[in-house]
């Protein structure tokens, strides 16, 4: 049986037998059915092939779509094949053949006297030779031929005629009136072609990519993908052999085969050659994908599918991947079509018989979907995008699924509620962290709401969403946003974000400006206002001190307030001091209010208290909604580094930090760069990293930055950085100016400019021994840590005294000795060289100073 009739054997038998009893003198008619794509055609082919080399005169047509309105279009096509066949056999009713095709491309009706001729035509070669009459999607015929072909198949019982048709299942009505002057024959008969089952894809897929290669694959997967559909599983076997090859069909692959060594080998033997083509294929098995991988074949065999399958068909398939959904609900299909649910019910029934469309599921492989969606033409795509939203609006379905027709539909039509969902779906996509599509939403609800009274509330929700991506970008945006804010057109919430912005990017005048414009106006908001006041008072302490009346508040307390209900103060100052990094991190949604993201490093600077929580950051950022928010990424990132750092991790710690401050552009951090520039300078002083420092200090800063909290570690950074170098001069500049700014503006608490460390800031100040005064600290080999571990350790201090002293773990210890004594060359500590040992004193000094 040939090799894409798999499943076939029952049919080919039965037509088999019936041209027996047809080349005996008992006519048939058959007509056979099933879903597009499903093998009809290649039945007719292998009946034709086989019932020639019986000795049969045979003529096959196909009806086309183009050609229905072509007045006996069909009985020309038949004619003219028969007229070739007849010719062995009988020359006359040759010549009549053709007479009869020139009459029926004349055009003109089927004239009874054309029926009779036709019919005696036909019949008048039976008597000579068995007739086979094959033709193909009958349903697309023209009126008249059909009606040839009634009237011939009522005249054929005691003849030698077999009149095949092949047509697709749903267009039983196009036929209508055949059907019923022919099935009720009594030498007519029905064959139905179902899809293959997953046994029958494997074998079609053996003959295709090679029977070792077939074992390898998931057959149920292929047959999941196709619906069991022949013509969409070969076509799936041609881009699978075109990805094991890397070569497209059409010669890449024989181009890489050299023609005359086959042709020693087999001598030109097609036999031989296809045999030694099957080896071919079997022995390089492992690269064919298991699984399905639909390519180009595949979207064409897909298309060409529901193309023959008509345009019910096309229409229903369009509509189905416009609303992407199960296709479960005719009746959102039929609506979207202006079509009868009934016929729009059926012709889906009939697309997932055929294996176009998963029954409940929708399309079986995106491909699928994509290709439909490709095929559409721009306008047409877009007026079913509209419409599809205009459908699931009205359906309530969820804000995120109507704005994706929107934007792709992209029309220039303006509605209210095409604004309303946009910017619902914007909020929808921030709360769940997927902060691009909310941009997106947004800026084309801002390009809906431009020019109306809604314009400034929507593009403040657009600045939000774009400051959790690029807040460069977002600046932009300010400009028309603060005019608005000051002359009083924005409302509370869009002057809120303006101040926000306006003090991440470090314009505190026209920030403080706004704050006391809104002010004025929102006397019902004391509680966010005092919030918004707060915070421009610790991110800028300096700015009109002269008439402040309260005290900078500390920016755990703050926090506190931000991230919790407006103005709930309930646990004080103190109460917000004693918070973990546990309760920061967890306190900041991605969508969440804006200060809390600058609040939140400052209390990382302030509150040095991660211990049980400072893992924290890495499981945050292992969650998309952190993961794909690029402000959100950076801030964990900086706090992961921050708490590495505290361990003693330096390595870690400079990767976390670099990572963090390379996730925005500096102009995109503000003023908060200093957080994420101090840690990765630290980090790499600590770990002895030059070319790491260097690129951190190449990074510019804003010069707004030096009037805020984030200078303070910024400025001890460098200190340190100095330091390391033996510059104790350059050193003690930076930590005296540190100093000076944290005690004028109240940030000298226990924890906010890493005081682990901050006795450095007392070598620079107090007497040093002799060894050190003039010059940089004993073995500069040693990074800082480990000269501290190893002094004293050098000093007789056990492991657990030293984590004490120095606010470590046992482990960073004992790692810290270890390259100690790598990098001394010694054993043990009683072989610790002397200046290390009297480095001690420095060292106990530094940790008195700290508990101060």
């Amino acid at each position: 049986m040939p090799h894409n009739l798999q499943e076939r054997n029952g049919e080919v038998q039965q037509l088999h037998q019936l041209y027996r009893a047809c080349a005996a003198g008992s006519g048939a008619v058959v007509l056979a059915d099933g879903p597009v794509g499903c093998g009809k055609t290649a039945l007719l082919r292998s009946l034709a092939e086989w019932a020639a080399g019986q000795g049969a005169l045979c003529a096959s047509a196909t009806a086309s779509p183009a050609e229905r309105h072509d007045r006996l279009g069909l009985i020309e096509q038949l004619m003219t094949a028969l007229r070739a066949a007849a010719r062995s056999v009988d020359v006359r009713a040759a010549d009549n053949c053709g007479l009869i095709a020139a009459a029926a491309a004349a055009g003109g009706y089927a004239s009874r006297a054309l029926l009779r001729r036709f019919a005696q035509t036909v019949t008048g070669l039976a008597e000579r030779a068995p007739v086979l009459l094959l033709v193909d999607d009958v349903h697309v015929a023209d009126e008249d031929s059909l009606a040839c072909l009634r009237y011939l198949m009522r005249r054929i019982d005691a003849s030698a005629v077999l009149v095949v048709l092949a047509e697709c299942v749903g267009h039983e009505r196009a036929l209508v009136s055949s059907h019923a002057e022919t099935l009720y024959l009594p030498y007519s008969h029905r064959i139905r072609l179902a899809p293959l089952s997953a046994t029958g894809v494997r074998r079609r897929l053996a003959d295709r990519l090679g029977a070792r290669a077939a074992d390898r694959v998931d057959a149920a997967a292929w047959h999941l993908a196709t619906g069991g559909n022949p013509l969409l599983v070969e076509a799936l076997a041609d881009d699978a052999r075109d990805v094991r090859t890397g070569a497209a069909p059409a010669d890449g692959a024989v181009s890489r085969v050299d023609a005359t060594v086959w042709h020693l080998a087999t001598g030109g033997n097609p036999l031989l050659v296809e045999a030694l083509a099957d080896v071919t294929r079997d022995d390089h098995p492992a690269t064919l994908p298991t699984r399905p991988v639909p390519g180009p074949a595949f979207r064409h065999a897909y298309l060409r599918c529901l193309h023959r399958a008509g345009p019910a068909a096309l229409a229903v398939a369009r509509a189905a991947a416009v609303l992407t959904g199960p296709v479960t609900d005719p009746a959102l299909l039929a609506a979207l079509l202006d079509e009868d649910i009934a016929g729009v019910r059926r012709t889906a029934d009939d697309l997932c018989e055929a294996g176009l469309l998963a029954d409940g599921t929708g399309f079986r492989t995106e491909a699928a979907r994509s290709a439909v969606l490709e095929d559409l033409h721009a306008d047409e795509l877009a007026a079913l995008r509209v419409r599809a939203a205009d459908l699931l609006h009205r359906d309530g379905v969820p804000a995120r699924a109507v704005a994706e027709h929107l934007l792709a539909a992209r029309g220039t039509a303006r509605s209210r509620w095409q604004a309303d969902v946009l910017r619902a779906a914007g909020h929808e996509a921030l709360a769940a962290g997927d902060v691009r599509p909310a941009v997106d939403y947004l800026r084309r609800a801002a390009e809906l709401t431009a020019g109306t009274p809604c314009e400034d509330e929507t593009a403040a929700a657009l600045a939000k969403a774009e400051w959790l991506v690029d807040p460069a970008a977002a600046a932009r945006r300010l400009p028309p946003l603060v005019r608005a804010a000051r002359t009083g057109r924005a409302g509370f919430d869009e002057a809120r974000a303006v101040v926000e912005q306006l003090l991440w990017n470090g314009q505190f005048t026209q920030a403080e400006a706004v704050l006391r414009n809104v002010a004025d106006r929102a006397s019902g908001a004391r509680a966010e206002l005092a919030v918004l006041d707060d915070w421009l008072r610790l991110v800028r302490p300096d700015l009109d001190a002269h008439t402040r009346t309260r005290a900078t508040p500390t920016p755990s307390a703050l926090l506190a307030r931000a991230t919790g209900p407006a103005g709930d103060i309930r646990d004080g100052a103190d109460g917000a001091a004693d918070r973990t990094g546990d309760r920061m991190l967890r306190g900041t949604r991605v969508d969440g209010p804006l200060p809390a993201t600058l609040l939140l490093l400052a209390c990382l600077l302030e509150d040095g208290r991660l211990t049980g929580a400072d893992r924290w950051p890495e499981h945050l950022l292992a969650e998309p909604g952190h993961r794909h928010v690029p402000v959100r990424r950076a801030l964990l990132l900086t706090v992961a580094a921050s708490a590495a750092l505290r361990r003693g991790q330096a390595d870690e710690a400079g990767r976390l930090a670099r990572a963090g401050l390379f996730t925005l552009t500096p102009d995109a951090w503000g003023i908060a760069i200093g957080a994420p520039l101090a840690t990765a300078l630290l980090a790499a002083t600590e770990a002895g990293d030059p070319a790491a420092a260097r690129a951190a200090l190449d990074v510019p800063v804003p010069g707004a930055m030096s009037g805020t909290p984030f200078a303070l570690p910024y400025r001890y950074a460098l200190g340190r950085f100095e330091a390391a170098r033996g510059r104790t001069q350059e050193a003690l500049r930076y930590f005296e100016r540190c100093r000076e700014l944290a005690v004028r503006w109240g940030l000298h608490g226990p924890g906010f400019v890493d005081w682990r460390q901050r006795g450095a800031v007392r070598l620079g100040r107090s007497p040093r021994p002799a060894a050190t005064a003039a010059g940089p600290a004993p073995l500069p080999e040693l990074t800082e840590s480990e000269r501290r571990v190893g002094a004293l350790a050098a000093a007789g201090r056990t492991n657990r005294e030293i984590a004490d002293l120095l606010s470590i773990t046992v482990s960073t210890v004992e790692q810290h000795l270890t390259k100690v004594y790598r990098k001394l060359k010694v054993r043990r500590r009683a072989d610790l060289p002397e200046p290390l040992a009297h480095f001690s004193g420095e060292v106990l000094h530094m940790v008195e100073e700290s508990h101060v």
